[in-house]
């Protein structure tokens, strides 16, 4: 055990030595506050208590669709038909409560810049069950139940602030959202940790009855996503005891509702009860366990750096050692002084790793918020400090058992008697092998996996993505365009349908002749939408076989949207004006659904038929694919384009001229000359749209160089002897690299081996990296090149000097 006067001691040494002392400090520092980081990461995510209480009572309940073989078609829906249970709640539940996601864009249209809003619809319970604190007033209570239609609101801390200034007088103030104004009853505070069961990407800003919610007016047949049935169990043992008892009787009310649709027959739905964490956690595990696991591997490389630094610094101190040694001081004394310095450099690396911690947390939630869920939470927590505590700890006990091992103390009372020749302190030839072949296995390891996701990263940054989106913009609209009522005729819902689509197009006139704008369309989505949502349709290309079924992204557009977004014809030609106006029942395919019609593609004139028939389509154009796989394709998906009844999600599409903008206002003015329904809810950038699909994807020279370097060191006297008694430089450096290359080429074989071992691990996982021959061969390389620089810049100091010098120690 050392003394304060050893602590002492050793931080006037390191005054001294302090570039030593830096390069240590900052290289632990750096990478140990990685891994704390990514240890919080983890932790918060796998491990740390949801902020709710009672969190392991409370399930998340949605539905799965599964087609008629059994096979799942979508996750996490929910079917109308459940809300004929919601008052007949089960025995198992202390709480209850609907919550459902808008998807449709809505705006705050009580202000002149109709600020785009998120909407959360819910019943009392939501606010209930996850303890939403209120800054002022009161959250939904019982008058808000379902079937109440009490319309009133619940701002959001940030909204409240944002478009309203925190005006204090805003409780009993009225908003306008849709066709319907809503009374402010409740301002959430800035305090509540709001579930994202969609994904971290997704928060409200304002709170509506779940009465209010569209989804209350489609069909008992209906299926829609983003929405849930929130449950709290009186006991937590009870979760699969309240699925089975509501799965049977959700797909029973299910099946009576499809009785009389025969595509559907066949067709099931299969309740589940999730666990509140499984939701929130989504598949983030995967991506922060490999976070961990690259921390852990630059931390580890960082401490083969440090232990050569370590050991070259008690080689450089041998000659002070073996003075001490001959004056009597033991074993331990020599010990003490040196774990003496080891404390203050892990203190103070410890101190470093700490900040840089807290700056990972800075960056993770400023860039990686929309995909990772509680990064809000992340700072200090105690579990994350003894995790740093027992990871400096064990780093210290591993340094000092390496340096204890290498001190001879026999040799170190020698050392005088042999005027410097020997050493007490010398790094036996195996040990230096193995901390070589350490190095570069580990640096292999790691440059060769962050080679092939960065080169797949750069092709995908670099292709062609089939489309132009420079200066191209998605405007979505917040539309209270009146459903046409059920009550109507087929012909009737179809003239009012018709006369939005006329008024859509009348917009897109009027922006067609404003000066800022090239081009415009109007569409249901663009060909990448800000949010990656897609419409959806289904073709049976024979009706001698209805069950061969085509499923299609689809849009529903104009003889405009091709053009502008400059998308080849590779067959056949456009849609005209006239088909778009009448809505003929033509459709253009992309190469993908044409090859999957024909081998060759050639399916101009060929036939689709809607299911059941309804509609036959006559494909009159081929356009290209556009090569942008997205979060739901790895691949180029079947494409199709309609000029049909723009139903729902519609967006218009400009292209402005260059140097040009345009302005929500200017957009809301524009657009009220046309209809009073129609609002801009917010501008998106086409090009921000595809960077974002896009981008969903010195260390190991530093310690390579610490041992060659080391190693060439202590054989100065024996190249010394070498080059006196006639060796050649040239004939030296040969030899020493011939001997530094073999522990490099033993840690690349085990680097090799080990990537073979996580390839295999990959195949089990969903994760996918597409393999390059360059991202094996580039890192090995440059280990390669690197172990010959630094070998010659080892020696060159010894072999560009007469030998006299070598032989002076000099």
């Amino acid at each position: 055990m050392f003394t304060m006067k050893d602590l002492s001691t050793a931080l006037y040494a390191l005054s001294k030595a302090k570039g030593y002392a830096l390069t240590v400090i900052l290289t632990l520092g750096l990478t140990l506050g990685s891994l704390i980081a990514m240890f919080n990461l983890n932790y918060q995510i796998l491990a740390a208590p949801l902020p709710y209480a009672d969190e392991e009572q409370l399930v998340v309940g949605s539905t799965a669709w599964l087609d008629k073989d059994g096979n799942v078609m979508y996750q996490r829906i929910m079917p109308k038909v459940i809300l004929q249970l919601y008052n007949r709640p089960s025995d198992k539940l202390s709480d209850q409560a609907l919550f459902g996601y808008s998807f449709d864009s809505m705006t705050l249209r009580d202000l002149p810049d109709t600020p785009q809003i998120q909407i959360g619809y819910a019943t009392p319970g939501y606010m209930r069950m996850y303890q939403m604190p209120i800054q002022h007033g009161r959250a939904f209570t019982a008058d808000e139940e379902l079937g109440s239609h009490n319309a009133v609101a619940v701002l959001s801390e940030k909204t409240w602030r944002t478009y309203y200034n925190a005006d204090p007088a805003m409780l009993g103030r009225r908003i306008r959202i849709g066709s319907t104004d809503f009374t402010v009853v409740g301002i959430a505070d800035a305090a509540f940790s709001e579930p994202r069961f969609i994904g971290p990407a997704r928060s409200n800003d304002v709170w509506l009855p779940w009465d209010f919610n569209p989804y209350n007016q489609m069909a008992n047949t209906n299926l829609a996503g983003w929405h849930f049935h929130l449950a709290k169990l009186k006991h937590e043992a009870d979760r699969l005891a309240f699925e089975q008892e509501l799965r049977p009787q959700i797909d029973n009310l299910f099946q009576e509702a499809i009785v009389a649709l025969p595509s559907q027959a066949g067709r099931s739905v299969q309740f589940n009860a999730e666990p509140l964490r499984l939701v929130l956690e989504g598949d983030s595990s995967g991506r922060t366990l490999w976070m961990l696991a690259g921390s852990l591997l630059l931390l580890l490389i960082a401490a083969a750096n440090i232990t050569n630094l370590l050991l070259s610094r008690a080689a450089k101190q041998q000659r002070s050692m073996s003075i001490q040694a001959a004056l009597g001081a033991q074993r331990h004394h020599l010990l003490s002084q040196i774990f003496a310095e080891l404390t203050w450099l892990m203190l103070a690396a410890l101190l470093l790793a700490l900040l840089v911690a807290q700056g990972a947390y800075a960056l993770l939630q400023a860039y990686a918020a929309d995909t990772l869920p509680r990064l809000s939470e992340l700072g200090f927590a105690w579990p994350v400090l003894l995790f740093s505590l027992l990871a400096t700890l064990l780093l210290a006990l591993l340094f000092a058992f390496l340096i204890s091992r290498q001190i001879n103390y026999r040799a170190l009372q020698q050392h005088l008697q042999s005027s410097g020749k020997g050493s007490g302190v010398q790094i036996s030839n195996r040990t230096r092998q193995l901390l070589i072949a350490t190095q570069s296995a580990l640096a292999a390891l790691l440059l060769v996996c962050s080679a092939q996701v960065l080169l797949q990263s750069v092709t995908q940054l670099r292709q062609q993505v089939g489309f132009s989106s420079e200066q191209r913009y998605q405007i979505t609209i917040d539309d209270t365009t009146p459903r046409p009522d059920s009550n109507l005729s087929q012909e009737q819902q179809q003239a009012a349908r018709r006369q939005r689509k006329e008024e859509l197009m009348q917009v897109r006139d009027l922006l067609q002749q404003h000066p800022a704008v090239q081009q415009a369309s109007v569409s249901n989505y663009p060909p990448i939408s800000f949010d990656g949502v897609y419409g959806s349709a289904t073709y049976v290309p024979d009706l001698n076989n209805l069950t061969d079924i085509l499923a299609s992204r689809v849009v529903t557009t104009d003889q405009y949207f091709l053009p502008l977004f400059d998308i080849p014809l590779l067959q056949g030609r456009n849609f005209t004006a006239q088909e778009v106006a009448s809505q003929a029942l033509v459709v253009i395919v992309n190469q993908a659904l044409a090859q999957k019609l024909r081998p060759d593609g050639d399916v101009v004139g060929q036939r689709l038929y809607s299911q059941g028939g309804v509609f036959t389509y006559e494909i009159i154009g081929v356009s290209a694919n556009h090569n942008l796989p997205d979060e739901w394709s790895a691949e180029e998906p079947n494409r199709s384009y309609l000029p049909r009844n723009l139903i729902s999600g519609t967006s218009l599409l400009l292209q402005l001229k260059p140097g040009m903008q345009v302005d929500k206002t200017a957009l809301n003015q524009l657009m009220s000359q046309v209809s009073a329904h129609f609002r801009t809810a917010e501008i998106y950038s086409i090009e921000d749209n595809v960077t974002r699909v896009l981008l969903s994807n010195y260390l190991a020279a530093i310690g390579i160089y610490g041992v060659l370097s080391y190693s060439v060191q202590l054989r100065r006297f024996e190249l010394g002897v070498r080059m006196a008694i006639g060796a050649r430089p040239g004939t030296i450096l040969r030899q020493l690299l011939g001997e530094n290359l073999k522990p490099v080429l033993a840690g690349l074989a085990l680097a090799a081996l080990m990537l073979a071992a996580l390839w295999l691990g990959l195949q089990q996982t969903t994760l996918m990296v597409e393999l390059s021959a360059g991202g094996f061969a580039l890192p090995l390389a440059l280990i390669v090149l690197l172990t010959v620089l630094t070998s010659l810049l080892s020696v060159w100091g010894i072999i560009r000097k007469p030998a006299i010098y070598a032989l002076q120690g000099q």
